[in-house]
């Protein structure tokens, strides 16, 4: 099955029809993860005609389990998938930052020729700290990537992801789908982890950001530090 085939296929799980006879782009698919709120009955589907599908849905799975069924009780539903449910001490927001350094450290070391910069980033943050609820956004909304040195860990980031990835298979139709689950694309790039070629040595480094997203919580790194706090 093709990028096309596929295309079709998904639409007409949720009952609907490209854009374009015939043809369906990545970006009629943003969105498609939310038509299986709340609960994600039926999004197994699919998952069925592709080479890992289950190990694709085990990881998707999850987050559909964070969200509160009851807000979708009225007229007025949650456009994305939202975490923080459930509370977290402050100590374990803390070990699951420095997993995600230690994760990401092991990420670049699989490409060492263009993380050099990244990993010694990392390697030079000696605190994490976690922030009261609702003062980390105004640090996102300052936040300019080419002033920032921090910045270069996200840029790294995508970089190597697009090294180990296969443009032309199947799923690749779903990116849209998967950046728009939260708008986030590191959430995006964990739950697609089975897709990446050649990274298995890396042990699913970003498991302990997708442990913060469902926690309610993002990541801003900055030289020496790394910020975590609620949205």
């Amino acid at each position: 099955m093709n990028q096309q085939e596929y295309g079709l296929y998904v639409l007409s799980l949720i009952g609907e029809e490209p854009y374009a006879q015939g043809s369906v782009t990545e970006d009629e698919l943003y969105g498609y993860f939310q038509s299986f709120m709340p609960e994600g009955q039926g999004v197994e589907k699919v998952f069925e005609p592709l080479e890992y599908g289950e190990a694709l849905l085990a990881r998707i799975r999850p987050i559909y389990e964070m969200l509160d069924v009851s807000e979708f009780e009225g007229e007025a539903v949650p456009g994305y998938f939202n975490g923080g449910r459930n509370d977290a001490t402050q100590e374990h927001i803390q070990v699951l930052g420095g997993e995600l350094i230690e994760g990401l450290l092991r990420l670049f070391a699989a490409d060492p020729e263009q993380s050099q910069q990244a990993a010694r980033t990392l390697t030079n943050i000696s605190v994490i700290e976690v922030l009261a609820p609702g003062h980390i956004a105004p640090i996102f909304a300052n936040f300019e990537a080419e002033d920032n040195l921090g910045s270069i860990i996200y840029e790294t980031l995508t970089d190597v992801i697009s090294a180990h990835t296969d443009f032309n298979e199947t799923v690749e139709i779903l990116s849209e789908a998967y950046y728009s689950i939260g708008c986030d694309y590191w959430l995006s790039y964990y739950l697609q982890w089975p897709r990446y070629r050649g990274l298995e040595s890396t042990r699913d480094p970003l498991r302990p950001y997708a442990e913060l997203y469902k926690l309610g919580y993002s990541v801003v790194f900055q030289p020496g530090k790394m910020l975590i706090g609620r949205r």
